[in-house]
């Protein structure tokens, strides 16, 4: 009697990407190359499944000169061309999805929708964390939000670098930004506003709009609303024709 083939869920990360690497290199097999390539990756797979080849060979050799004994070998031109086409392809199945992806089918053309979508995102943080969540041309949002920065209690760096460049990862048409404040309190502060002009200048650069950027408190603060959208506190901060 033939065994159950194990199911792909089933199945830990580094054995999904072995399947795609197929082989490993010297001295280091195949589940070996591939927990360093996720290693490479903070190892979240999701940051890993989200590269173009650019970034993916980029964070390869910044990798190996800072972890010369874990080495990423055996993976040149071909291989990262061949990985990034499956990785765009599992994106483009993600955004049309029936599952939780999509289950974010709401339509987040009112701060009021965003807001619900990154409460539960950020449900439990006891540290502030900043977060951007693609969206496509609708205003649908391509994935659940991403997480780009994590600081103290009450304070957090973000390179609107990073930002963006995990929105063109996703093929957004905009994004929308949001962070906690874990005092309960979401009035923002001045470096909130300096970071929201930054991210929005950033944005028309690249033509990735930022559609607004919001402060997340306790439920009952700001009026009853939760959070405090800055796009309708301070307009000015955007670009008026996004």
């Amino acid at each position: 009697m033939l065994e159950r083939a194990a199911s792909t869920d089933e199945l830990p990360p580094e054995r999904l990407l072995a399947v795609l690497l197929r082989t490993g290199a010297p001295g280091c097999d195949v589940l070996e190359l591939s927990r360093r390539l996720i290693e490479a990756h903070g190892g979240d797979l999701g940051a890993l499944v989200a590269s173009d080849w650019r970034t993916l060979a980029a964070t390869i050799e910044t990798h190996n000169k800072d972890f010369p004994d874990r080495k990423i070998t055996g993976i040149g031109r071909v291989k990262i061309l061949e990985l990034a086409a499956a990785f765009g392809l599992a994106r483009q199945g993600m955004r049309h999805a029936d599952g939780s992806l999509r289950n974010l089918d709401l339509k987040t053309d009112t701060a009021s929708k965003a807001a619900t979508v990154f409460r539960r995102h950020f449900f439990g943080e006891e540290q502030e964390v900043f977060s951007v969540l693609p969206v496509d041309g609708g205003r649908h949002p391509i994935c659940e939000p991403l997480r780009i920065a994590k600081g103290t209690a009450d304070r957090t760096q973000v390179d609107p670098g990073h930002v963006f460049r995990k929105a063109v990862q996703w093929g957004a048409r905009a994004i929308l930004a949001a962070h906690n404040h874990p005092d309960g309190e979401p009035a923002p502060s001045e470096e909130d506003l300096a970071l929201t002009r930054r991210l929005a200048e950033a944005g028309r650069l690249i033509g990735v709009s930022l559609l607004d950027h919001l402060v997340l408190g306790a439920p009952g603060s700001a009026g009853g609303k939760g959070f405090v959208s800055l796009r309708a506190l301070r307009p000015d901060l955007f670009d008026s024709g996004s």
